[in-house]
């Protein structure tokens, strides 16, 4: 369907089944990389329009459309103008390094986390960010790395662990977007008991080079190089979570990259 949940019509079915083909076929070759995002409507809807309520769910979908999904962080209600940590979606400055430190530090030493932290984690990992007095080693190092950009991968390396583990406040306050190459743990991901209808997945892909886009350890080696250059401690690549797949996007899923998004109540994809 259009974003205004007419049917397409026959050529523009023709030429979206001829687009989604070629890009099975890129993902197939490793040339691009499929991936899903579970969410609710109410929760893009407050990304999207914030406080405003007087807007048609068309409207939604058509913004959804031109602006993209970005991350919480650059939602209007959860943005703090006055932190000094994560402040853009490149700020690598101490004060974010410290912050990254502390809380890798925070879900190794929470009892909840302990099983999945002793099966993804070195012991090296472990110890290491367990001595809060190796918080300034961990800064230096990272500040050492070879560029401005290596240094950047080395931070996303951290993030992305914390992002999937879960950390408190971090799904908030980090410039990521939660996706998996697996559109069933996608699903799972949009939670909506009450009203499956404000359940859907975002259908989206993103082209090589991939760390350019996105962190995903797991899917290129680059991240977890620079972090093994800057003599840092790193972890299994699937993070705590293995069976979730998930590729951090960074910043938003933008509107370019978007191949439709599935009602999955209504099993039709705009």
């Amino acid at each position: 369907m259009n974003s205004d949940f007419t049917p397409l019509s026959a050529q523009d079915l023709r030429t979206y089944q001829s687009f989604r083909n070629f890009i099975c076929e890129k993902d197939k070759e490793g040339e691009v990389l499929l991936l899903y995002r579970g969410e609710e409507q109410r929760n893009v809807r407050a990304r999207l329009f914030g406080d405003q309520r007087d807007f048609e769910t068309i409207e939604m979908f058509n913004r959804a459309f031109y602006f993209g999904e970005k991350a919480r962080h650059f939602s209007v209600d959860q943005f703090e103008e006055n932190r000094d940590f994560l402040t853009g979606i490149n700020d690598c400055s101490d004060r974010t390094l410290e912050f990254i430190f502390d809380r890798v530090s925070n879900v190794i030493n929470t009892p909840a986390s302990r099983d999945r932290v002793l099966q993804s984690t070195s012991r090296r990992f472990r110890e290491y960010f367990d001595d809060r007095s190796n918080c300034l080693h961990f800064v230096e190092n990272v500040n050492n790395a070879y560029t401005e950009q290596t240094k950047l991968k080395a931070r996303d390396y951290y993030l992305y662990w914390l992002h999937v583990a879960g950390s408190p406040g971090i799904r908030v306050e980090t410039q990521l977007v939660s996706t998996s190459v697996d559109r069933k743990i996608a699903k799972g991901f949009s939670k909506v008991e009450r009203n499956p209808k404000d359940k859907f997945i975002f259908h989206y892909f993103i082209p090589k080079p991939f760390h350019a886009h996105a962190i995903a350890p797991w899917v290129s080696d680059h991240h977890q190089w620079v972090v093994s250059g800057c003599g840092l401690p790193t972890y299994k690549s699937l993070g705590l979570f293995p069976h979730q797949k998930e590729v951090a996007v960074k910043g938003a899923l933008f509107p370019h990259f978007i191949i439709g998004v599935e009602l999955v109540s209504e099993k039709s994809l705009l």
